[in-house]
């Protein structure tokens, strides 16, 4: 597994599923079919990709166009960023203004929390489980992404000026930090 394949899966489980609503049970059972090896490397390729993704002017984004987020509501959206797609992923993180350009009717509310569990979920299936988590972590640990892996992925991603700023709920700054999300959303 690696991430052209990570995001070869999503994209074929999205025009499977007929809108990111549904991804997760076509995903799941995609992920199903494969060996072990790449169930749990794709679930470690979306961690990285989850983690990277943490960023304040990212969630001043999802703060606008969801109304408002939490914590967890911040974690659920990155969800939904990743169901995406690579390309409106990687867009995002570089500006998350350009989430503007999404069809909000499509959108609703921006959270995708399912998708945490898709490998685990995989795992389950393809062996009959209810719950062994304990064992998903093991196989986790037989096939940890190299770091050379990790940079791979690393490096392909441009974050937006500022990234981290802190904006506090702060709609004042909202406006400056995603304008065109604010326009959009506050009208």
């Amino acid at each position: 597994m690696n991430k052209e394949r990570f995001w070869g899966i999503i994209d074929e489980a999205l025009e499977s599923s007929g809108g990111w609503e549904q991804i997760c049970t076509p995903l799941v059972e995609r992920l199903s079919q494969l060996d072990d090896a790449d169930i749990v490397r794709w679930g470690q390729i979306f961690d990285l990709y989850f983690k990277l993704s943490y960023k304040d002017r990212l969630w001043a984004a999802a703060y606008v166009i969801n109304g408002g987020c939490s914590d967890d509501g911040f974690d659920y959206f990155r969800g939904w960023l990743i169901v995406q797609g690579k390309a409106v992923f990687l867009n995002a993180l570089r500006d998350p203004d350009s989430l503007v350009e999404l069809d909000a009717d499509k959108i609703g509310i921006a959270e995708c929390e399912d998708i945490y569990y898709a490998a685990q979920s995989a795992f389950f299936k393809k062996h009959n489980l209810k719950e062994a988590y304990g064992e998903y972590l093991y196989e986790c640990s037989a096939y940890p992404l190299t770091p050379d892996e990790k940079e791979t992925i690393e490096a392909e991603i441009v974050y937006a000026v500022e990234t981290d700023l802190d904006w506090s709920n702060d709609e004042e700054l909202l406006k400056d930090i995603v304008p065109r999300l604010w326009e959009f959303y506050e009208e």
